[in-house]
């Protein structure tokens, strides 16, 4: 009985005396917390944000990385055609201001509430990892779902975590980070509204020609100008649809003309002209399995009237933005690229 009492008394004594640094571990956990709170959550950064050359973006759907370049950032993720310098340097600026606010969960099945999971399949968060030259990493962040800014105690809030920690974070500042690869670049090719339009001409690798004009200047459609002998106009919604080709076009991907000779395959080439003088010429090879179609673009203006300095100035963007370079543009291209004259008079064209 004695024994069976001591060892009672034992068990109770380090029972007690493991509450007791259990007791000791969480205040001083909380004590860590609150000296993080108002705290920059990457002290060093600011003075080190001349060293990033890389900054690594890793999603659900891959990871690409953005290079710092002589003339500027690249974006290997579309064939390190020139990303959009202000968005990177925003970036930059942001991850130097973040600052602690509150703590949050350390349990790893609420992160996605949150979008500060690990990355992988169907998660929403992005990590972010900043390298210099030698490939130490300067910072690394998962960033996670945005937060309303609180009167008088932050002006915006992001979630967060480092990677390898439990702890989940909401902090003062922005991370607008959730761009897959094309959306850290300027994806504006040409944009010719419908209305705008003069001319355009369309011919296929077989030789047929679609051509589109105005038969005046005031005309509020255009019309088929090679309209073949003994046809009609049966689907004259095909001439609208085929106007907006060259309508608030985007481009999906983009890498080095020299990797791809579209003059190697088939292809089909528009001509548009806008009422400004702006000429477009776009060359395209055979449409990929999903529709898109990989393409090279370029455009003239006349250096005098009739041409606009608008039209001037929009013929120098689109050359100096792709030059040497392939685009690769969406399904919508495509599918008014394919129209043909038989899709316009409602039958084959005479003589084909």
């Amino acid at each position: 009985m004695p024994t069976r009492g001591l060892s009672v008394l034992a068990a109770l004594t380090v029972s007690a005396v493991v509450a007791c640094w259990i007791a000791i571990d969480e205040r001083y956990r909380d004590v860590a917390l609150e000296e993080q709170t108002g705290g920059l959550v990457f002290p060093e950064f600011k003075d080190r944000i001349n060293a990033v050359t890389h900054v690594e973006v890793s999603r659900a759907e891959g990871r690409f990385v953005l290079a710092r370049r002589a003339g500027g950032w690249a974006n290997m993720g579309i064939g390190g055609y020139p990303a959009t310098s202000t968005r990177v340097e925003d970036v930059l600026g942001a991850m130097a201001g973040l600052r602690y606010l509150d703590p949050k969960t350390r349990r790893r099945e609420l992160h996605r509430k949150l979008g500060v999971e690990d990355v992988a399949v169907g998660a929403k968060s992005t990590r972010l990892t900043f390298k210099d030259p030698s490939g130490t990493v300067l910072a690394d962040v998962i960033a996670g779902k945005p937060k309303e800014a609180v009167a008088g105690r932050y002006r915006q809030g992001v979630y967060m975590r480092l990677p390898g920690h439990e702890r989940a974070w909401l902090v003062e500042g922005s991370l607008d980070v959730h761009h897959d690869a094309p959306d850290w670049s300027d994806r504006t090719v040409v944009d010719i509204d419908a209305r705008s339009l003069a001319t355009l001409v369309v011919t296929h690798a077989d030789g047929e020609v679609v051509a589109l004009h105005r038969s005046q200047p005031g005309d509020w459609k255009l019309s088929l100008k090679n309209l073949p002998a003994g046809t009609a106009i049966e689907h004259p919604y095909q001439i609208d649809y085929m106007a907006e080709l060259m309508q608030g076009v985007g481009f999906n991907d983009a890498k080095r003309a020299d990797v791809a000779n579209l003059e190697a395959i088939p292809a089909v080439e528009a001509v548009a002209q806008s009422h400004s003088g702006l000429t477009v010429t776009l060359r395209a090879g055979a449409p990929e399995a999903d529709g898109s179609v990989w393409a090279r673009i370029e455009a003239t203006a006349p250096g005098e009237a009739p041409a606009s300095d608008q039209a001037r100035q929009e013929a120098a963007r689109i050359n100096a933005d792709f030059n040497g370079w392939s685009i690769k543009l969406p399904r919508t291209v495509t599918e008014r690229l394919r129209i043909r004259l038989g899709d316009i008079i409602g039958g084959p064209a005479i003589g084909q």
